[in-house]
Order: structure tokens, then sequence, then C-alpha cells
């Protein structure tokens, strides 16, 4: 079985968050998959941790993101198109778009922590996990 994870989730899990568990629980036995562009969200987070002054050193940004490498994630292209359309319909960034489009089109539970886009995958009637720790 194949489950989708956003940035938040990874993010969580590579920065050793509470949510850890959960993510671990969730995905146990079973094949990540995260549209390609994952890879530049992560250090798009890296970086914002950076300027919050939330990472002690580079090498701590770029061993953070060296972990990331390490976690087995089947990557999927996006259809780009369908998710500017849930992007405008919901009044969403397209990042968030993009997992909520790959989720629907590829039919996968999705886990995130941004209750925002938790709120909109169970409106276009998604599988949604690890809403209850979503805190932004």
């Amino acid at each position: 079985m194949e489950i989708l994870l956003d940035a938040s989730a990874i993010m969580g899990v590579i920065t050793q968050e509470p949510v850890t568990a959960t993510v671990v629980s969730l995905t146990k036995g079973k094949t990540i998959v995260s549209p390609r562009v994952v890879s530049f969200e992560i250090a798009n987070g890296l970086t914002k941790m950076m300027k919050m002054k939330l990472l002690d050193s580079k090498d701590e940004m770029i061993q953070l993101f060296r972990q990331f490498k390490l976690i087995p994630i089947k990557m999927v292209e996006i259809d780009i198109e369908k998710a500017l359309e849930i992007a405008w319909d919901h009044k969403l960034y397209a990042y968030d778009a993009f997992y909520l489009e790959t989720a629907k089109r590829l039919n996968l539970p999705l886990v995130t922590f941004d209750s925002t886009m938790f709120r909109v995958g169970l409106f276009m009637g998604l599988t949604m996990l690890g809403g209850k720790y979503a805190n932004n």
C-alpha cells in the first residue's frame, strides 16, 4: 500500500518533532509517495529554520537534508494544471495544491500537519491523516 506524505510530515520526522512517532506509525510497511517538488520544499523549510535561528550551523542544515534523502520516497509527477485549479478553488499556495492533486489523482491517503491543507483535503473527499496534530 502507498501513502502520500507532504513536507510538514517529512520535516517533522527529520527534525524529530513530536509528530515523528505518528508519521512512523502511519507509514510502517507502506511505500511513501510524494510529488517531486518535495525536495525543494524541504530545502526551503530548512532555510526558514536557519532564518529563524532554529539551526546551530550550516552543517546541521546540510545533515538534516541528508537525513531527508535517506527516506525511501517514490517521487511522482504533478498535474500542474489540475493543481492550479485546486489552488484557485480553495485559495491555496501551489505547493499545498500539489499534494492535494497528487493524493486525489492517485487515490492515496495524505499525511499532513498543515491544518489548512487538512481541511481542504477533507472537503475534497480525500483520506487525510495526521491533522489532529496540525498547528498552522
